[in-house]
């Protein structure tokens, strides 16, 4: 392969793989199986660090290519196996991976279980599972039971990060002296609710779920929080705030986030390192008192978030009374308000702040439509910019001129292994 043409995967004495399809261009699926073939058949003399390959395009590789590319980096005793894909085309994932003893970080992030697939709600686990070096482990679209994570964390016994995204869960307990940083993201079924025992957890993110679903016992003291949730009402046996109250960071958004802190708030404890505070998710204005209450809560607070959202028609709400309520932030040094377009009431929430001492030079207001359009503007900026920064990366002395070389997809001579590359 000429060297103006090397994709973004790099190996060298700790034997790093790393493919990822934007790097790729317009190459067909076959030609960059090939490519991979020819690498690992390169590399198969020493093993290997980290195989990481993410693949998301509108054409799926070939699941067999898939499988064989994992089986080398298992008997090759990866430490790091990190794989996200566009689709999958079995329910159950590869059982060879979760019995491989050198594995010390697992990333599986592909699509949910295959079409017409009724019995499952997303890929599921083996039946044996034992990953003794695991310290991390991230999965998309799985069924998580308790017996697979029973296994997980009795056989992994320095996992400390636990992160199951887009999800179905079946959980009554996840117990873990172990664990550090837990993330729970999609869906409940089966138990009505679920208890976490994890005292020594710092970072707790949780998505989709009801408030009233989990039962904290054990109560870890954390660091930082990102609660998200989807229920309309608390009544949850554990005293929420007392896991949160020692936090540096918090994300708190949900109608039942606001009634749980409506309930707790007025005799909760000070939030002594709080500094960045992100909440909301219900309409602030026509409901000031969580509000204020967290911020006389929070002295050293650095950086605050407020997300409005404008009450649907149907919804009705009545605010606890706030005569007299005010608060001191003297280290505020940012309020950022996000609104929809058209919502209605966002200069009183700017009025309050002003009137308890915060500059309105502090303060900016932004819609959601503009966030989105941002975003997606930088997204298409750094996609065009990322082939040029690894050129330059790769050549210091290269410039960018009208000319530059487009690989031909179909040229067979592009998906050699070229020990240059490396």
């Amino acid at each position: 392969m000429k060297s103006g043409d090397k994709k973004a995967m790099r190996g060298d004495s700790d034997q790093i793989i790393h493919l990822d399809y934007r790097d790729f261009g317009r190459w067909k699926v076959e030609k960059f199986a090939r490519y991979v073939d020819n690498l690992l058949l390169a590399c198969r003399n020493v093993d290997l660090h980290t195989f990481r390959l993410h693949w998301d395009p509108h054409v799926p590789l070939n699941c067999n290519d898939v499988r064989k590319w994992i089986r080398y980096a298992v008997n090759h005793k990866v430490k790091v196996l990190d794989v996200e894909l566009c689709m999958y085309d079995k329910t159950n994932l590869p059982p060879g991976i979760f019995t491989c003893r050198s594995l010390e970080d697992l990333n599986l992030q592909w699509s949910g279980a295959p079409f017409r697939d009724y019995e499952h709600k997303g890929l599921v686990l083996p039946d044996i599972i034992k990953l003794p070096s695991l310290r991390k482990l991230t999965l998309r679209d799985v069924e998580v039971h308790e017996l697979p994570l029973e296994s997980f964390i009795a056989r992994s016994p320095g996992l400390e990060d636990l992160h199951l995204i887009d999800s179905a869960v079946c959980l009554e307990h996840i117990k873990s002296k172990a664990l550090r940083r837990l993330t729970i993201d999609g869906s409940m079924y089966g138990p009505d609710r679920m208890t976490i025992s994890a005292p020594n957890l710092i970072s707790f993110e949780c998505t989709g779920f009801s408030l009233e679903d989990i039962v904290w016992r054990d109560q870890p003291s954390l660091e930082s929080a990102h609660i998200d949730t989807c229920g309309r009402t608390f009544g949850g046996e554990s005293r929420f705030t007392g896991v949160l109250v020692h936090a540096k960071k918090l994300a708190l958004f949900g109608c039942d986030i606001k009634v749980m802190l409506e309930n707790e708030l007025p005799t909760c404890s000070v939030f002594e390192n709080l500094v960045t505070l992100e909440i909301g998710e219900w309409h602030l204005t026509k409901d000031f008192y969580v509000l204020l209450r967290f911020l006389q809560l929070s002295p050293r607070l650095e950086e605050l978030t407020l997300m409005h959202k404008q009450l649907d028609e149907a919804e009705e709400t009545e605010g606890m009374p706030t005569d007299g309520m005010t608060f001191q932030c003297p280290l505020l040094k940012s309020v950022t308000i996000q609104y929809s377009e058209g919502d209605d009431g966002i200069d009183k929430l700017v009025d309050v702040l002003v009137a308890n001492g915060i500059s309105s030079d502090k303060i900016s207001v932004t819609s959601y439509e503009d966030i989105k359009k941002r975003a997606f503007a930088e997204e298409a900026r750094a996609e065009e910019e990322r082939p040029k920064k690894k050129r330059a990366k790769k050549n210091p002395d290269w410039e960018d001129d009208d000319s530059d070389e487009q690989s031909n997809p179909d040229d067979p001579s592009g998906d050699e292994y070229d020990p240059d590359d490396f």
